[in-house]
């Protein structure tokens, strides 16, 4: 028998005991994994606050798709002991075993150990979209969201040449906004400080790193400078988005956005490897807390509720 978790109703989680997935069923491509840790995604929260979304029990193991994971059987390319990281399929996590694509998982350097691996699966999603921008060399950026996706592109942006990084959050993030290259941490809503913007027009790329909401996209599209582009990353909770599409024409603006596809996870996680390598103190940075897996309730109830000196949440298998 394995534990595994499964959400019972909005934002609460009950540990079972489950049958251990049979590791000779495996389909090609597949692996199977032993949690070694998992971090707790802003993206997950909303779909949790929700409760149970399917007419009868939820999944177990649901929800949570960042992994660290020891492969324990194999009918892909990985081997039984090697440790990876990367996405769980469905989001299934929350388990003790589980079976997912080896094509989404990334052998874990040995210098690293489990906990701050799992920073290179966000961190991958970040650079991925960064890689379908134009050269933002001099950009002047603005950031919508300061938590630890919107940390991230912070971090990158200066990396690859911005001028100057704005941060936009509601929690106060003046106590680590330096360390990951925001100039200036502005504590309001989007949307106050889109309107009381001395110069509405003023960003050459804006980025959209909260999701859930119309709200933050409009605001983007407020502060973003004639011939910018706005980047929407985070996840939309509606399937329709209402544009100003007369302020996109007229200021001549660029709208970018989508997920990781599946084929380009394991390249996206090479880039994240290579990433760590030059920054060695990102991950130690951006993890500031690390519970029990025993501790899931609360780790996802800490992550709906965003804190000063509070950023990524990872539940280790081992504490």
């Amino acid at each position: 028998m394995m534990w595994a978790y499964r959400l019972e109703a909005p934002m609460r989680f009950t540990r079972h005991d489950v049958e251990v997935p049979a590791g000779e069923s495996l389909s090609v491509g597949d692996v199977l994994l032993r949690f070694l840790a998992g971090g707790v995604c802003g993206s997950d929260v909303p779909r949790c606050r929700d409760g149970a979304m399917l007419d009868g029990p939820e999944p177990f193991g649901w929800s949570l798709h960042e992994i660290v994971g020891e492969v324990v059987a194999s009918n892909a390319d990985l081997a039984p002991g090697e440790r990876v990281v990367g996405w769980v399929a469905d989001s299934c996590g929350l388990r003790e075993y589980l079976a997912t694509p080896a094509s989404q998982l990334l052998t874990v350097n040995e210098g690293l150990d489990h906990v701050r691996a799992v920073l290179l699966q966000p961190l991958a999603c970040v650079l991925q979209a960064l890689s379908r921008l134009p050269d933002i060399t001099g950009a002047r950026v603005a950031v919508i969201g300061l938590g630890p996706i919107g940390l991230l592109f912070a971090h990158a942006l200066k990396d690859r040449g911005a001028a100057s990084v704005v941060g936009v959050d509601v929690v106060d993030r003046s106590d680590v906004a330096p360390a990951f290259g925001v100039d200036e941490a502005v504590q309001r809503t989007s949307g106050t400080w889109a309107r009381t913007l001395g110069a509405p027009g003023s960003f050459d790329l804006v980025v959209e790193a909260v999701g859930h909401q119309v709200g933050t996209l409009e605001d983007a599209i407020t502060v973003a400078a004639p011939g910018g582009t706005v980047l929407y990353f985070g996840n939309p909770d509606d399937t329709y988005y209402p544009i100003r599409f007369g302020t996109m024409m007229d200021k001549n603006l660029t709208l970018r956005a989508g997920r990781t596809a599946r084929e380009d996870r394991r390249p996206a996680l090479r880039l994240a490897e290579a990433y760590i390598a030059r920054h060695p103190g990102l991950p130690r940075a951006c993890v500031t807390h690390v519970l029990p897996v025993t501790e899931t309730q609360t780790a996802f109830e800490m992550a709906s509720r965003p804190a000063p000196g509070q950023l990524k949440i990872v539940l280790d298998a081992s504490a």
